[in-house]
């Protein structure tokens, strides 16, 4: 063992530990020894992003599709304050993002003497946004207070981490101690309550499990309880993937669905596995209540009640709690063939009433991208039109961590987190986006060229916020306020930072620019001009953008 390492050092060696083989950052003057000495060990990949906010958002992509943890590191200051965005969402969709931000030296610490990027408060501004946040004052509880972070992270629902290095305890020497390590600490499952849970279940012949993000590691186990039981899956956004959806039992994310209502108001009983029932902007979850007798397995009891209220609370792992009751459940019988034909018929009809509403050159659309996709390919949406209307519930997903949308509601994240998830996975990535949300983050770009990510970036390009401009007509008379941006050539932006792409004005030439990008050595980027279109639902172009020219 090396006789001593530099604060820099142990953190690099915890990377690998931990299997981090890509971290998401900035260089800067306050993080500059861990940059290099993560370079110098040669396990952990650095990737260069281009704004704090973004690698933020990319290490939550990285974390959501490989079940890892997710690091980014920033400079202290302005650095760390553009990384309070990504970390509100990484809360949001209960994902490890873990930041690692430098501080000024400790004999400047506190004394508001100016230093260049001085910032006292940093560490309680983060514990807004982070879970656990922590800030050694010596070198020797560097390796330490990382792992009390990562451990806290990892441990119940999973949660974003901080923690702040002051630039001289990276470069200060410290020997190292045996790698001991903090434990993980999970609850203990509640097996009274499961086998109350486990009675209901028996007693029943119209059941549905609803399964949420924290069921993504469980994905086999409640397949198998599912078909045991003979037993339809519905999933939140968070849990597509936990089964294939074209399996026979696979409703979807349909469940907020008032075409469905009908159908599952027949159920005896409801199986909610790893959702908190997050309660979207028109709040009609939180007035839908669960059919039948709700039972609420999480692995945070604080999410039980906060929406529906349960007759039988479990706090528990997805994955043990399925394999119990599947073993509890054995002699179970099947579901009712009659009940289950009618949730699929009733699917069938939410989707088809869906297609019908999106209009024939979007329904071209959604068969074109469904195609493109391959079957363990990754699809990332942005909050726009395209997702709401399409992609979050229309293009099947069949594999577990393949689907990930902004969880907050945020517009802007989604190629930050494609681009994460592209790295992290080493898959084909499609990512959804509007050319609003698409500026955020345009920067990254030159991310996904310098790393020649496999990204097919798709932007629905119509010229401006579009679901905000189609709720302000509803909404306000008619009238239009600041949602009108412009039409942006974002294939000549995308040529311009390395990227191959093209502008497409029909769905035949988008057809042939999808089969372009998925033979591509690297990202491309297909910029679809929605003016010669139909739009979704009667939404319509406002007459100055309708005949608008092209800004390059």
């Amino acid at each position: 063992m090396q006789d001593s390492l530099t604060g820099a050092e142990v953190i690099a060696r915890k990377l690998q530990e931990h299997d981090v083989r890509h971290v998401f950052g900035i260089v800067s003057i306050h993080n500059m020894p861990l940059f290099d000495a993560i370079n110098r060990l040669g396990f952990t990949q650095i990737i260069d992003s281009r704004h704090e906010c973004a690698a933020t958002h990319s290490a939550d992509g990285y974390a959501r599709a490989t079940g890892k943890l997710g690091v980014a590191i920033a400079s202290t200051g302005p650095g760390t304050t553009n990384t309070v965005t990504g970390l509100y969402e990484a809360g949001y969709a209960s994902s490890r993002v873990l930041v690692i931000t430098g501080q000024a030296e400790l004999r400047y610490y506190g004394k508001g003497a100016g230093y260049v990027h001085e910032a006292e408060n940093q560490v309680p501004m983060l514990a807004t946004v982070a879970r656990r946040v922590e800030s050694p004052r010596t070198a020797d509880q560097v390796g330490p207070l990382f792992d009390a972070v990562v451990a806290d992270m990892s441990s119940g629902r999973w949660q974003p981490g901080a923690l702040e290095l002051p630039i001289d305890l990276q470069y200060a020497q410290v020997t190292p101690g045996a790698a001991a390590g903090v434990p993980v600490s999970q609850p203990v499952i509640d097996r009274a309550a499961l086998g109350k849970a486990a009675d209901k279940l028996a007693a029943a012949s119209r059941r549905v499990i609803i399964a949420g993000g924290g069921a993504l590691g469980a994905a086999a186990e409640i397949q198998a309880l599912a078909e045991q039981l003979d037993a339809p899956v519905l999933t939140t956004a968070n849990g597509r993937g936990v089964l294939p959806e074209d399996h026979e039992l696979c409703l979807g994310n349909f469940f907020f669905s008032p075409d469905m209502d009908g159908a599952l108001a027949q159920a005896e009983v409801t199986l909610a596995i790893g959702t908190r029932f997050q309660v979207g902007v028109q709040a009609r979850n939180s007035g839908f209540v669960p059919p039948g007798e709700l039972l609420h397995i999480d692995i945070d009891a604080g999410v039980h009640g906060l929406v529906h209220p349960a007759s039988v609370e479990v706090q528990a792992d997805a994955a043990e709690a399925a394999r119990e009751l599947a073993q509890a459940l054995a002699a179970s019988d099947r579901n009712d063939a009659q009940f289950n034909a009618g949730l699929r018929a009733a699917r069938e009809q939410a989707e088809a009433k869906m297609l019908e509403r999106l209009g024939p050159d979007f329904r071209a659309i959604r068969a074109a991208l469904s195609e493109a996709l391959p079957e363990d390919g990754l699809l990332v949406r942005d909050n726009t039109v395209a997702a709401y209307f399409l992609a979050n519930q229309l293009i099947p997903i069949r594999t577990p961590r393949c689907s990930m949308s902004p969880t907050s509601g945020a517009i802007g994240p989604g190629l930050p987190l494609g681009v994460g998830a592209a790295i992290g996975s080493g898959r084909r990535t499609m990512v959804i986006h509007g050319d609003g949300g698409f500026m955020f983050h345009a920067t990254e770009l030159a991310t996904a060229a310098q790393y020649k990510l496999p990204m097919t970036i798709c932007i629905f390009n119509d010229g401006g916020y579009g679901i905000l401009r189609f709720l302000q007509t509803n909404q306000f008379e008619g009238r239009i306020n600041e949602t009108n941006l412009g039409f942006m050539d974002f294939a000549a932006m995308a040529r311009s930072m390395g990227c191959d792409g093209e502008r497409v004005a029909n769905v035949d030439a988008l057809r042939t620019a999808l089969a372009t990008a998925q033979a591509a050595d690297g990202p491309y980027l297909i910029d679809i001009d929605l003016r010669g279109m139909e739009l979704i639902g009667g939404m319509q172009l406002p007459d100055e953008l309708a005949d608008a020219a092209l800004t390059s």
